[in-house]
């Protein structure tokens, strides 16, 4: 697997028109310069979701993917210097899930799954991302 760390961030608004709001400025936070600078640092994918079966709320889910612990670090920073100054103009509680994949299945085309990974149910993962410092952004 060529991804070590996930992180899967839910965004919870106030409103429906709260949510409109950030999704109109994403493109404009999240420049490609960003974007590209985050990706030099390890950062391998970002997918933005809509939450739908929670029909009364208004969340969205961010899926986020490093190529290591390290990129993730990494991407912490420069995510907490040009990202977090423009959170406070939505009305959001944030909730980050992290994890290390231990088993990954993609579809290989031929309408079957190809498996990466073992599982490793008895492994202690808790390490590898470290401490869980204060400062971490999504």
């Amino acid at each position: 697997m060529s991804t070590s760390c996930v992180n899967f961030t839910e965004l919870r608004f106030t409103s429906d028109a709260a949510l409109r709001r950030y999704l109109a400025d994403v493109e404009s936070i999240w420049t490609p310069e960003i974007m590209t600078l985050l990706g030099q640092h390890g950062l391998q994918r970002k997918s933005i979701t809509r939450i739908w079966n929670h029909a009364d709320q208004h969340k969205l889910g961010i899926l986020w993917e490093y190529s290591s612990p390290k990129a993730f670090k990494e991407c912490q920073k420069l995510i907490a210097k040009h990202i977090l100054p423009h959170a406070h103009r939505y009305e959001m509680v944030t909730r980050a899930l992290r994890g290390v994949p231990l088993v990954d299945w993609h579809h290989d085309g031929d309408g079957g799954f190809t498996k990466s990974g073992t599982g490793n149910a008895g492994a202690d993962h808790s390490a590898i991302l470290g401490d869980n410092q204060a400062g971490e952004t999504h």
